[in-house]
C-alpha cells in the first residue's frame, strides 16, 4: 500500500513540475552550419562566414539573452514585460544581451552582428536597438538600426569621451552596472530610451532620412520663395545682357559699313592648335562609416548600417 502511495506522490510531483512555467532563462537557441546559417540571404556576403558562425543563434521573439547570468528569473520576467512595452509603444525592436566572453573582441561588433544575424528589427529598415552588457570587454553598449539611428542621436546615447553625467541612455546603464545592479541598468536604459522617444526625433536629425538599405542620408529641402527670387534675378540679368549685345551688334554693323565705304579692310585672327581639357572631380568619398546630422553610423560585417555608443566600466 505504501508503495502505491509513493508512486502517486511521485506522479503528483512530476505533474506539478510540468505545470510550472518555464524559467525565463530558457531562451531558444539554434545551431549554425555552413549548409544552414540561419541568416537571411541578403546578409550572406561571401566574406563574412566567420562573422556569422561566431554569432550565437537565437530566436528573435525571446528578446532577453542573459548568457552571463547577471539577472534572476524574476528580474528577467519583469524586464521582458518592460521590453515588450517599449516595442509596442515605439514600434522599434529591442533586444537585451549579456555576455561573459566576447569572441569578436569588440562590443560594437558583437552587438551589430547579434542584431543582424538573428533577424531583429521592425519593417524594411529593421528599426530597433540592442542593449549589451559585455563583461569581457567591460562595456555597456547600445546599437541602433534603421530609424532608431535617427531617434537616438550620439548625444542621446552617450560615450566614454563625452561622459559628464549628462543623462544619456548609456550613462543610466553605467551608473547601475558599476553597482552590479544589472536589472536596474537595463530597466533605466529602457526608461531613458522611452523618454527620448516621447521627445521625438532630435532637431539635429531633422533633415536626415533612412533610405531603402537602412543608410542615413541628408535630404535637401528646397526653399521655393528663395529659388523664385533667384530665378527672377537671373532672368533679369540675362535680359540686360541680351539687350546690350543687341545694341553692340547694331554699332558694329554700322562701323563695318563705314569701313567698307572708305575701302578699309578688316582682319580676322583665328586661334588654332588649341586644346581645351576638362577634369572630372570625384566627389564620392566612399568608406564604411559616416556622420549624418546628430548621429554617427557605420556598416557591420553584414553590410547593414548601425549607430550606437557605449560606456566602459
Amino acid at each position: 500500500m505504501k508503495k502505491y502511495i509513493y508512486y502517486l506522490i511521485f506522479i503528483l510531483i512530476l505533474f506539478l513540475i510540468w505545470k510550472l512555467p518555464a524559467s525565463a532563462k530558457e531562451f531558444k537557441t539554434c545551431i549554425r552550419t555552413e549548409t544552414n546559417l540561419h541568416v537571411k540571404d541578403y546578409f550572406i556576403k561571401g566574406n563574412n562566414l566567420n562573422d556569422i558562425m561566431t554569432t550565437p543563434c537565437v530566436f528573435d521573439s525571446d528578446k532577453i539573452y542573459d548568457y552571463a547570468n547577471l539577472l534572476t528569473d524574476s528580474e528577467e520576467e519583469k524586464l521582458y514585460d518592460e521590453v515588450w512595452n517599449y516595442i509596442e509603444t515605439t514600434g522599434f525592436d529591442l533586444a537585451i544581451v549579456t555576455i561573459n566572453e566576447n569572441v569578436k573582441g569588440s562590443a560594437v561588433y558583437f552587438a551589430d552582428d547579434f542584431y543582424d544575424y538573428n533577424s531583429f528589427g521592425k519593417g524594411e529598415t529593421r528599426d530597433g536597438s540592442l542593449f549589451l552588457i559585455d563583461m569581457d570587454t567591460r562595456k555597456v553598449y547600445m546599437s541602433t538600426t534603421g530609424n532608431a539611428i535617427l531617434m537616438y542621436s550620439d548625444d542621446r546615447i552617450g560615450n566614454d569621451e563625452e561622459y559628464q553625467n549628462t543623462g544619456t541612455i548609456t550613462d543610466y546603464g553605467y551608473d547601475y552596472v558599476v553597482k552590479q545592479e544589472y536589472y536596474n541598468a537595463f530597466s533605466e536604459m529602457i526608461k531613458r530610451a522611452l523618454y527620448f522617444y516621447n521627445l521625438g526625433y532630435p532637431e539635429s536629425n531633422k533633415n536626415i532620412e533612412i533610405n531603402e538599405i537602412g543608410k542615413p542620408i541628408v535630404i535637401h529641402y528646397l526653399n521655393y520663395p528663395f529659388i523664385g527670387g533667384i530665378s527672377l534675378f537671373i532672368t533679369l540679368i540675362i535680359a540686360i545682357i541680351f539687350y546690350n549685345i543687341t545694341r553692340l551688334k547694331i554699332k558694329v554693323g554700322s562701323t563695318i559699313s563705314y569701313l567698307k565705304e572708305k575701302n578699309i579692310t578688316t582682319r580676322n585672327d583665328r586661334l588654332v592648335n588649341t586644346i581645351v581639357t576638362h577634369t572630372l572631380r570625384n566627389t564620392d568619398s566612399g568608406g564604411s562609416s559616416g556622420h549624418s546630422g546628430g548621429s554617427s553610423y557605420h556598416s557591420s560585417s553584414s553590410g547593414g548600417f548601425h549607430g550606437g555608443g557605449g560606456r566602459s566600466f
